[in-house]
């Protein structure tokens, strides 16, 4: 398993990652070239051909009917492949963990990046990417000692695809960043991550309820548009209900409401209330969007089409978002009023009214950003004002809810499509990790 020490200096070198590819009762493999070679727990070595079938069950593994005490370890000259993807580094077999892809930290990063964004993606947004996923699953993988392994190979955790998914330009931002890792404090930072935040990232605690100072809600400072930026879902109240059940434990009955309870300054919902036949629930939005699929329900950046109810002052949550545009402005923040522009937001500079007019008309920000430095903001951090507390009713066809949103994912950290906008206006990986997780530093592990 990867080791990496809590106090900087990081005296450990980059390990083995251990990434578990399945977890079954039976498993093919084969190689690319030469033969495969098998080691069992005792240390004892086989030959086991170019293709084998393997089974699992108590212990033990059986291949071409003879029996292995586990774990059993699987090399090969050549690279190995499992359910038409090939792999770098070797296969182990585990009973707690099932099929494992061990591989070198670098090396499982080249497999990573063209999974999760693209050999076209700008160098610096790829610089970005590599940085934040080696963080992730050096910091994965301290919390992971009683799995067997360190990562899954899914969005579960982040994409890994192998050694055929690799690309020249995403095998170089791995190795013009080899060792960087990002940290607050003498910690590694927990670097999450998502694809697009609709406009304005989370706070961490209104997703999983954490408290890290370095994962607050962040506007995104360059308009950008992604293949993700707006998109609708209908959603059958039978679902709704079920969806409420599983996470309540309650059955309110026949869903005659959905609200929207209460939002975050970026727009995005925090709490929403159910009401049905039998009673009413209440739940975080991130819950439910996971109750129902993440695929389905992209994130919690909702954009109502109706008007708010009980409403504590005169925002109307209409158009709470502005469409994300391809190319930036003149008026597009720098990386310095990007950050004063966040800090006047948690200082309260802002009225709500305010706050959604800058939302829904992104060019006047700088001009909010002149007035909250009259106001005399920005020049510090302080406690982040009460949550927006009015709140909307999702649109409701028939039998259906109607939710229309933007961007996709939990909303926080890094947004892959907004460090792409800011690499393409010139800003490097160190900046944007910045803008991101504000307060955490790049360095180098040893």
């Amino acid at each position: 398993m990867i080791l990496a020490v809590l106090t900087w200096p990081f005296e450990a070198q980059a390990r083995d990652v251990y990434v578990r590819l399945a977890n079954s009762n039976s498993y093919s493999v084969s190689t690319t070239q030469g033969m495969m070679a098998m080691t069992d727990a005792e240390g004892r070595l086989a030959n086991i051909g170019e293709t084998a079938e393997i089974s699992a069950s108590n212990g033990y593994v059986t291949i071409m009917g003879n029996q292995f005490p586990m774990p059993v370890r699987i090399t090969s000259s050549g690279f190995l492949q499992f359910k038409g993807r090939t792999y770098r580094g070797t296969f182990l077999i585990t009973q707690r963990a099932g099929l494992l892809n061990v591989i070198d930290v670098e090396e499982y990063l080249c497999g990573v990046l063209p999974a999760e964004v693209g050999a076209n993606w700008h160098s610096e947004a790829l610089r970005t990417q590599a940085i934040c996923a080696r963080t992730y699953v050096l910091k994965q993988s301290m919390n992971r000692a009683d799995k067997g392994y360190d990562v899954v190979d899914t969005d579960a955790d982040q994409v890994y695809k192998g050694a055929g998914a690799e690309t020249p330009k995403t095998n170089q931002a791995v190795a013009s960043t080899i060792g960087e890792v990002l940290t607050y404090g003498n910690e590694l930072a927990f670097t999450y991550f998502h694809s697009d935040s609709g406009g304005h990232t989370a706070d961490i605690s209104d997703v999983w309820g954490q408290q890290l100072p370095y994962l607050k809600g962040v506007p995104e400072i360059v308009n950008y548009k992604s293949p993700v930026s707006v998109w609708n879902a209908k959603v059958s109240a039978q679902k709704i209900q079920n969806a409420v059940k599983k996470v309540t434990g309650t059955d309110i009955g026949a869903v005659s409401e959905v609200q929207v309870s209460e939002v975050d300054d970026g727009g995005r919902a925090i709490n929403m209330r159910f009401i049905g036949s039998n009673g009413t629930q209440t739940m975080r939005a991130s819950q439910f969007r996971t109750a129902i699929s993440p695929r389905e329900i992209k994130s919690t950046m909702f954009t109502p089409s109706g008007g708010s109810f009980n409403a504590n002052d005169t925002a109307t949550p209409s158009g709470l978002v502005a469409e994300r545009k391809s190319q930036g402005s003149p008026n597009d923040l720098t990386f310095e009023e990007s950050q004063g522009i966040a800090r006047m937001t948690s200082e309260g500079i802002f009225t709500t009214t305010e706050l959604v007019d800058m939302l829904t008309n992104p060019d006047k920000r700088k001009q909010y950003y002149e007035v909250g430095l009259k106001r005399g903001g920005g020049k510090s951090s302080a406690p982040s004002k009460p949550k927006n507390k009015y709140g909307y009713s999702i649109e409701r066809a028939g039998s259906d809810f109607i939710f229309y949103g933007r961007g996709w994912g939990h909303g926080v950290g890094m947004s892959q499509w907004g460090a792409m906008a800011m690499a393409e206006k010139g800003y490097t990986a160190e900046k944007i990790l910045a803008h991101y997780y504000p307060g955490t530093s790049v360095r180098k592990i040893k």
